[in-house]
């Protein structure tokens, strides 16, 4: 098990190696040292002295602070001014970690929420609130409690204006991040039939699903090294349940838009983590979209690898598996992994897309050969060679291909798979040396 420290255990033992005339750099450094040697996770720790805040910086958000909970409690504050600190205090907490700590501990989370409370009508002060919490709070998601939650929870539910609900969502996300219990927290206040209202907004804009869609896969996150066991499945399970056609079909309605197109996918990837969810994708003409994104993106490596990504988790289903390859999905993979063979990311993601395709279903092994799979694998793995994962995931997919159908163990043996799968062996050793041996033995080669 992962062991963790607070954030406060981490400043003591900074703040004893300041008092034995360490600089700040040596003393975080030397504080680091110590915990690692004993197996400590330091990833979640602001490794920054907060009393290291440059003087005036620091007087500045101290002054900031000071202004806004006078403003918050006189009656008569002017709109400008409330904005004027606002934007203040975001630049300051854009600068580091350690400025976001120290206003947090100072008291600017619950200003803020006073003032998203007290001016939920009021579109500028609304706006440069959000905009400042969620510079408060990237990278910095603890400060999160029920009156922040039930904040979000009523704006989603009362305000209309897009840019409004786009901050809000900016914000449900990066409370999310790395933090276990505030997605708990949050999905526990019916977040979900939120998110689904808001896709079924008529013409709902693309900012808002794309944001819908950032809080959906922020909600599917096991990041927390804090906690042993979380919910990214069960939340998975039940943001499937009721958005996966819904985003099927915005897919088609903005097939055009490259990174609503890329913000669909990669939620549609994290959501279908059970058989029938690929099941629903299908029926919602799935396979279609994805395929006419590889058509309509085809020079696009980022999308490329997208796609290849979502259709390896479509194969999941052993009915859909068949079918993408029967709609000629095979072609289209060749076709990319050709394209884009200079890219490492993408032949990985294609070979563990083949992989998946070709696992227990011969049929399709034939019909990847056809297209053109054994040489577009071999020739990103010779391309690739100092890669280890593109020769674990081309190991795989000479595997999966032939181990059903030794009929198509020629083609390979003739494009030089041995000599690639014995040099991947000597150059990653035990890194790839059972799934390179693993093909090598359904190749009927010789192995040890």
């Amino acid at each position: 098990m992962v062991r963790v420290i607070t954030q406060e255990t981490f400043n003591e033992v900074v703040k004893e190696n300041l008092e034995l005339d360490m600089s700040p750099e040596e003393a975080i450094e030397d504080a680091v040292e110590q915990f690692e040697a004993q197996g400590v996770d330091l990833s979640n720790i602001v490794k920054e002295v907060m009393d290291n805040i440059p003087g005036e910086s620091k007087n500045k958000l101290k002054s900031c602070l000071d202004n806004l909970g006078k403003l918050i409690k006189t009656s008569s504050a002017k709109e400008n001014e409330i904005i004027t600190e606002l934007k203040i205090l975001k630049e300051e907490c854009n600068k580091s970690l350690a400025h976001k700590v120290f206003a947090g501990s100072n008291g600017a989370y619950s200003m803020l929420v006073d003032i998203l409370e007290m001016y939920s009508g009021n579109y500028d002060i609304a706006l440069a609130a959000l905009n400042t919490i969620i510079a408060l709070m990237n990278g910095n998601p603890d400060l999160l409690e029920k009156r922040g939650i039930n904040v979000i929870i009523n704006y989603l539910d009362t305000q209309k204006n897009a840019d409004i609900q786009i901050k809000v969502l900016e914000w449900t996300k990066v409370c999310c991040i790395k933090h276990e219990q505030n997605r708990q927290d949050i999905f526990d206040m019916k977040i979900l039939a939120r998110l689904t209202k808001l896709l079924h907004m008529a013409d709902v804009p693309p900012g808002v699903v794309k944001n819908v869609c950032c809080v959906a896969r922020a909600l599917t996150l096991d990041d927390d090294i804090r906690v042993q066991f979380g919910k990214a499945h069960e939340h998975a399970r039940e943001l499937a349940s009721e958005i996966l056609c819904t985003l099927t079909d915005l897919l088609q309605k903005f097939k055009g838009d490259k990174e609503m197109v890329s913000d669909i996918i990669l939620t549609l990837t994290a959501l279908i983590v059970r058989n029938e969810f690929c099941q629903k994708v299908e029926e919602a003409g799935g396979i279609t979209f994805v395929m006419d994104v590889f058509v309509n993106f085809h020079d696009n490596e980022k999308l490329t690898r997208q796609c290849l990504k979502l259709v390896k988790g479509l194969a999941g289903n052993d009915d859909v598996k068949v079918h993408l390859v029967q709609k000629g999905i095979g072609p289209l993979i060749v076709s990319s992994m050709h394209r884009h063979e200079k890219s490492a990311g993408v032949v990985g993601a294609g070979c563990s897309t083949i992989a998946a395709l070709c696992l227990r279903c011969s049929a399709n092994s034939i019909l990847l050969y056809d297209a053109g799979a054994p040489e577009v694998i071999l020739q990103g793995m010779k391309i690739h060679n100092k890669d280890a994962d593109v020769q674990k995931q081309g190991s795989w997919a000479i595997r999966n291909m032939v181990s059903r159908d030794k009929s198509l163990c020629l083609e390979f043996l003739k494009l030089g798979a041995e000599d690639i799968l014995r040099t991947a062996i000597k150059n990653h050793g035990k890194k790839i040396d059972y799934d390179a041996k693993a093909a090598l033995r359904d190749l009927n080669c010789a192995i040890e």
